[in-house]
């Protein structure tokens, strides 16, 4: 399970290590490849192979005929991509990508669980600085609605 972040630097060639605290929790399942496609918010999510394999079944169980199914099926795959770890634990990520979530130099990883979002750090700091409510008042209302859900209310 992905947690954390962690601060590194597109090299000039357009790859990234993936930092020891997050390469340890890619299994071996993996086989060595990496996920990538556009996220939400103006982040890249990045899924070893066998996490990408639930999200594809999942998306296989959206409605193909409804117009809000249909267009996020349409941008998850159009933007999808398979990539090789190499010996050294670099992926290449795509320019296409890239340019999309104003990556140039540096990069924020943040660990979400199944996955790692990519984030121009610049843009991370936006997102929060607009986020409407506090990290206290999200938490509130999502915990609290979990919580009452877990205990039967």
């Amino acid at each position: 399970m992905f947690q954390g972040h962690a601060n590194t630097i597109l090299d000039e060639k357009g790859r990234i290590i993936v930092p020891s605290k997050f390469r340890k929790h890619i299994l071996p399942e993996a086989g060595g490849i990496m996920n990538v496609t556009l996220g939400r918010d103006n982040c890249i999510w990045l899924f070893p192979s066998y996490e990408w394999i639930k999200v594809l079944k999942t998306v296989q169980t959206t409605n193909p005929y409804t117009t809000d199914e249909v267009s996020m099926r349409r941008r998850i795959l159009f933007h999808a991509d398979e990539l090789s770890l190499d010996s050294q634990h670099r992926i290449l990520i795509p320019q296409e990508l890239q340019k999309l979530v104003g990556i140039k130099k540096e990069i924020l990883l943040i660990g979400q669980i199944e996955r790692i979002e990519i984030w121009n750090p610049d843009a991370y700091e936006k997102y929060l600085s607009d986020s409407p409510e506090s990290y206290e008042g999200v938490m509130q209302k999502v915990m609290t609605k979990l919580y009452t859900n877990t205990q039967g209310g």
